[in-house]
């Protein structure tokens, strides 16, 4: 068992008690955002512009610093194996954690924050109908469930186990905050608020439900390159949609949603480099971008929070690229994902990625691009055929030449394709939050990393982070990870 050092005296988020004031944002763009509190809704939700303005601000609570504002992603992917272990995270790459972790509690509140906000948006708006049209109150609902299929769908993967972990997905999940928020500081206590955990496949169910409403509100096109990749289109709920599939082992949907993006009007096409989708210059006008939270400094400026930060040897240069990345099968000297001038940068010792490396303190977080939308089109077909895909390998070879590297020969089985296909994941996704989730999905423990971390079982019960201690201790209806005390 896990024990506990020090005891945590913060209240706790799944009250909604630190959550029942409502944060809206007052700017046009989402990296512009400056939230307030103590607005009244009905001073908000009776009038049009203040509306949009609120629903821009939902996309502000996605910043948030502890969570997708940068921390999130890269948590994953310390515990996955293409970083080296930093000692700035502390328990989290070693699967050492305890249940008192400060780390956890703050992106657990963090997340239920933002849930918070989107669940607070969604009531209010649905009761709109006095200044909005029907169609209008639809696309904004959809955008609020984006937003909360997204928060869920990185809690429900840090803090509980994979899908896969029981054949029907009925172990713990996460508490599902769906119903309207307390409007008062004393309702927050309500017991009501108080939620269990429900199954992982409750959550699943919750996040596709979620996702497949948000499509049907949300447009094709804003008519803005800004919003086109910072705020939800049906091309991003399609894509959130194809990646649980991908991760419940639907591979038929899997390839329905993954056709659906790919037949988009804003017609998604893979930059001619790998490094475009991370060049500060190109957040807006990317060809392969479908959503990224927007940052600007105002956001997070020269905190340790921001992705840049650790992943930036411009800035705390926290987190360096593993040997074992770099070693990975098919990742050859001529490919441009392992160019020194770009995207492997080397100062010293030290290499590191250059996703991040010229925007250190202000760099939009990777949500979602076309490259892993094709990834998971490629794994589903390889799947779905009783042999060998070669439009499975025709994909993973489109990806390669687009990075100069040489193309993949047809191989001699379905899992030796399926094996390059999880490697390309490796090369083509790392350090935008896929790392551990990749490995337990499929039932791959996660390798070793030298004598600072042994080789983690996929379905070991430390695997998953606790549960906030703080939060068990209010809630007593939450029950813990097994192994954490």
């Amino acid at each position: 068992m896990k024990y506990l050092q020090i005891k945590y005296s913060f209240r706790s988020v799944l009250t909604y008690g630190l959550c029942a004031v409502l944060m809206l944002g007052s700017c046009s763009k989402v990296n512009e955002q400056d939230p307030y509190e103590g607005v009244n809704p009905s001073d908000v939700f009776n009038n049009p512009t203040r509306i949009e303005s609120a629903a821009i601000g939902m996309y502000h609570a996605l910043q948030n610093a502890e969570f997708l504002g940068g921390r999130a992603l890269i948590y994953i992917d310390q515990r996955g194996n293409d970083v080296n272990v930093s000692a700035f995270f502390g328990q989290i790459p070693t699967f050492n954690m305890l249940s008192n972790n400060g780390t956890a509690l703050l992106a657990w509140t963090g997340g239920y924050r933002t849930i918070f906000e989107a669940n607070n948006f969604l009531f209010n708006v649905e009761k709109a109908g006095s200044v909005l049209s029907a169609d209008e109150i639809k696309q904004y609902a959809a955008e609020a469930k984006f937003v909360r299929a997204l928060v869920y769908y990185y809690l429900v993967n840090i803090y509980a186990q994979t899908y896969g972990f029981s054949a029907d997905g009925s172990h713990l999940g996460i508490p599902l905050m769906t119903m309207p928020p307390p409007q008062t500081g004393a309702e927050a206590f309500d017991p009501k608020y108080r939620v269990a955990r429900s199954t992982v496949k409750q959550t699943y169910d919750l996040i596709i439900k979620d996702l497949t409403e948000a499509e049907a509100g949300l447009p094709d096109d804003w008519g803005d390159g800004y919003f086109n990749h910072a705020r939800a289109t049906k091309a991003a709920a399609n894509g959130l949609l194809s990646r649980v599939y991908l991760l419940t082992e639907n591979w038929a949907n899997v390839n329905t949603a993954a056709d659906k993006v790919l037949a988009s009007p804003l017609g998604y096409a893979l930059e001619s480099a790998p490094y475009a989708n991370f060049d500060k210059d190109k957040y807006i006008s990317s060809s392969e971008i479908i959503f990224n939270i927007a940052m600007n400094s105002n956001d997070n400026p020269n905190t340790n929070n921001a992705i840049g930060q650790h992943y930036s040897g411009q800035g705390r240069g926290d987190i360096t690229v593993s040997n074992s990345y770099l070693n990975l099968p098919n990742f050859g000297a001529n490919d441009r994902r392992k160019s020194a001038d770009t995207m492997i940068v080397q100062i010293g010792s030290n290499r590191y990625t250059g996703k991040f490396f010229e925007t250190p303190f202000d760099s939009w977080v990777p949500v979602m691009r076309l490259a892993e939308i094709m990834l998971n089109k490629a794994e589903a077909l390889a799947r779905i055929n009783a042999g060998v895909s070669t439009d499975a390998l025709d994909i993973i070879n489109e990806i390669r030449a687009r990075s100069n590297a040489d193309p993949i020969a047809v191989p001699a089985t379905k899992q030796e394709l399926i094996d390059i296909i999880l490697n390309e994941r490796r090369i083509e996704l790392a350090f935008e939050g896929f790392g551990m989730i990749d490995f337990v999905r499929t039932k791959r423990n996660i390798p070793a990393r030298g004598s600072t971390q042994p080789e983690q079982a996929w379905n070991d019960q430390f695997t998953p982070w606790p549960i906030p201690f703080q939060e068990t201790q209010q809630n007593t209806n939450l029950a813990q990870n097994p192994g954490y005390n």
